[in-house]
């Protein structure tokens, strides 16, 4: 077994459900009835192979996975490893206090919620839990604020506004995202892309350009590589390997105690190696399965999805809670549509294994690659060689916007709170979101060979301008760092 090559499980700890959604099969289907589950031993020894092997993060799901009696000590049995752990559940209440146990312990709560409105919320589901399901949101805010996960498909689009209302009144983030469909996709998620997009810079709303982009490109060239068996891991509740995933669930291996033997065995290699694929792999968009890969490779997702998750960071920590800035901020929306053109236009149409982060190959003057512009010198090309995944990399957008996040915002921030420099304060994060944009326009434009470029010279006023305006704040921060020629 090759140790560190994963880095995900999902672990289907449980099939039951209370809820009967009509988009899925876990209830309908009677392969996943009476499902024999791991005993607690068990399980945590799977999870520690699982540890060995690489994995760093689980994503318990179900069924309904706070339905599992040994959920809340697998969590932290999980967290005991160093493993970082999420849980999304309906939120439905079914006794005992395990939904605000796992609320307590898991690195990530989520609560699927799609809609306030009763009758939607039967027709989604095919049970007459709302109430219930609101009234544990409640109980649930007082141990933690949850995210509420929402899928926007026709049925609810025009609840966006009503959703975002209610979980700005109580300070949860929540996740938009266009509906995916699992295999063949019809294509209604693309329709409502836009919809979404326009709520990026709401308050508490939480929106994935690369996520966006991977529907809206459900059958284009350049998609990621599926995951699953390369950094994903699959497990049914008995312990199972499920090949090549438990979408599109074709065999599986019993699980026998030993996860090495499981993963050195003939048939997971011809899964992983691609010799045995599922027929609904063709046509799959289950994100999930996806979004492990965009860290992997330094291309156009990965770009959207740097820009995403800082921007949602600067939400999250700061912008959230200053009330007076709390409001759209859609003067910089065009920009942003800008951007979007500008990362979408980079010029490497490579296919990707997980070799490496990007294509790179030693010249005369250094390394040449197909993401620079300029050949990298045998400094920056080892430094960067050595990161293990796009997180790591020095030579792009997020690295720069890392020093200023981690080193001025905290203080302006404090400052904030304690009343000093009040409105200085509110001027920097007024301004933070556009920055960010500025930043990564120009920075991806300047250095990225993208065919598509904003004209970074007009940018760099602007930006050297917020910068002066941080430098007072500067006690951490050395700006002789000279963000502008990395």
């Amino acid at each position: 077994m090759e140790a560190g090559k994963y880095y995900c499980m999902r672990y289907y700890i449980t099939y039951q459900c209370n809820s009967r959604c009509h988009y899925c099969n876990v209830w309908q289907e009677e392969r996943f009835r009476n499902s024999k589950e791991l005993e607690q031993e068990e399980a945590e020894k799977l999870i520690y192979q699982c540890y060995q092997a690489g994995v760093r993060y689980i994503d318990f799901t179900g069924g309904e996975p706070t339905l599992s009696r040994k959920l809340v000590k697998l969590v932290k049995y999980a967290k005991s490893l160093g493993i970082k752990t999420e849980v999304t559940t309906n939120g439905i209440p079914h006794g005992g206090d395990t939904l605000q146990e796992t609320a307590g312990c898991a690195d990530k709560f989520n609560i699927s919620l799609d809609t306030l409105k009763p009758d939607v919320y039967r027709q989604i589901r095919g049970v007459d839990c709302m109430e219930k399901v609101l009234a544990a949101v409640n109980e649930i805010v007082e141990v933690r604020r949850p995210k509420l996960m929402m899928v926007v498909s026709r049925e609810n689009v025009s609840e966006m506004e009503d959703m975002i209302r209610f979980a700005g009144q109580n300070h949860m983030e929540i996740y938009l995202n266009p509906v995916f469909s699992y295999f063949e996709s019809d294509g209604e998620g693309a329709d409502y892309t836009e919809q979404v997009l326009s709520k990026i810079y709401t308050p508490y709303t939480v929106v994935m350009l690369h996520f966006i982009e991977f529907i809206r490109n459900a059958h284009g060239q350049n998609r990621p590589v599926c995951s699953a068996n390369h950094r994903t891991l699959t497990f049914a509740p008995d312990g199972a390997l499920m090949l090549p995933c438990y979408h599109g669930l074709q065999e599986t291996i019993p699980w026998n105690g030993n996860l090495s033997e499981m993963l050195e065995s003939e048939l997971f290699a011809e899964y992983a190696d691609g010799r045995k694929r599922s027929k609904l792999c063709e046509g799959c968009g289950v994100i999930p399965y996806f979004g492990i890969s965009f860290n992997y490779c330094l291309d156009q997702y990965f770009l959207l999805q740097s820009y995403s998750e800082k921007l949602n960071h600067l939400k999250r920590d700061f912008l959230n809670r200053i009330i007076e800035l709390r409001e759209d901020d859609m003067r910089i929306y065009s920009q942003l549509k800008e951007l979007i053109d500008i990362i979408r236009s980079l010029n490497c149409n490579r296919e990707h294994k997980f070799s490496w982060l990007y294509w790179a190959a030693p010249q005369k003057q250094g390394y040449d690659t197909d993401i620079y512009r300029e050949p990298l010198t045998e400094e920056a090309y080892r430094r960067e060689r050595g990161a293990k995944e796009c997180w790591q990399l020095t030579l792009v957008p997020h690295y720069e916007f890392d020093k200023i996040y981690h080193n001025i915002y905290k203080d302006v921030f404090d400052a904030y709170q304690a009343g000093r420099y009040r409105e200085e304060a509110l001027s920097i994060f007024q301004d933070a979101a556009e920055f960010q944009l500025r930043l990564w326009k120009y920075y991806i434009s300047r250095h990225m060979r993208v065919l598509v470029t904003c004209d970074y010279e007009e940018e760099i006023p602007w930006l050297k301008n917020y910068m002066q305006r941080l430098e007072a704040w500067g006690k951490h921060f050395d700006c002789s760092s000279d963000i502008f020629s990395v």
